[in-house]
């Protein structure tokens, strides 16, 4: 998808990108092509040659950031189908809403193939270390909640990369509310044990845990990687949508969403076991 967006560059908008694929400019090659040919107007388009270049080496290279800081938040969605093998699903749970003053109890995470939980008092600190790894961010509402309160608990931790925050491409879709009510209205499943929690009862879970109820640090961190298995549905789904809303006249790689190891309903809770016993 990023070797044929233009809107990253300074004056052109989604009118303006449309314009060039409808003359023939339907990735950055052609574009170059059209401009040695000044088959374009040279003082509209010359002053971005420079940044055409950069993108084709910064795509070559995995280099999330370059676009990152250049796409409308809007658009960031256009990083899935080239990053989705290096994205970082992410999933937190807190004793509150304020960053500055709760903290981070549970991390739910998928990356590489593997689902990881990190828990505080277990093994949260661990946590740095491995987003560093990932150049992409995928949340639900996660620019809003998760990533300013691991800021604030992990000063240090390498948390600029490019950000796929699915609330706002969903809502751009039509599916707006919060990560459950989208979740129903695309028809993902939720382990049944786990129907009735919501971010309220996450936090009295885990004060049940801390007074030495196990089963409920279990149920929390069922709860926690659900959202974060189903965000990964959810990134195909909207992925897919705006590709197809897009309109662009041609053939476009659309992520699969194939994934490996144990993320469907009836083996989350084995996968969830596995992460407990790590942690």
């Amino acid at each position: 998808m990023l070797k044929h967006t233009f809107i990253h560059l300074p004056s052109i908008g989604p009118r303006r990108e449309r314009w060039l694929w409808e003359r023939g400019c339907l990735d950055w090659d052609r574009f170059l092509a059209a401009a040695d040919a000044r088959e374009l107007a040279r003082g509209t388009y010359n002053s971005v040659l420079p940044l055409v270049r950069q993108s084709a080496t910064a795509l070559a290279m995995g280099d999330t950031a370059f676009f990152g800081a250049r796409l409308p938040t809007r658009e960031a969605w256009r990083l899935y189908p080239n990053f989705a093998d290096q994205a970082l699903f992410l999933d937190i749970e807190t004793t509150g809403l304020s960053a500055q003053y709760d903290d981070v109890t549970m991390i739910g995470a998928w990356g590489g193939g593997q689902l990881k939980l990190f828990v505080h008092g277990m093994n949260l600190e661990q946590f740095p270390a491995y987003v560093a790894r990932f150049p992409l961010l995928v949340t639900f509402n996660g620019s809003q909640f998760d990533v300013p309160f691991l800021r604030a608990r992990f000063p240090q931790a390498r948390l600029d990369q490019a950000h796929v925050d699915l609330r706002f491409t969903l809502a751009s879709l039509g599916y707006r509310g919060g990560l459950k009510a989208v979740e129903r209205m695309l028809g993902l499943a939720r382990n049944a044990e786990i129907q009735m929690v919501d971010g309220f009862e996450a936090v009295r879970l885990w004060h049940r845990y801390r007074q030495g109820h196990r089963a409920a640090l279990r149920k929390l961190a069922l709860y926690c990687v659900t959202d974060v298995v189903n965000l990964i549905e959810l990134a195909q789904i909207a992925v897919s949508q705006k590709i197809q809303q897009l309109g662009f006249p041609g053939l476009l790689n659309v992520p699969t969403g194939e994934r490996t190891g144990p993320v469907g309903p009836a083996d989350l809770a084995d996968a969830l076991d596995a992460c407990l016993a790590g942690a």
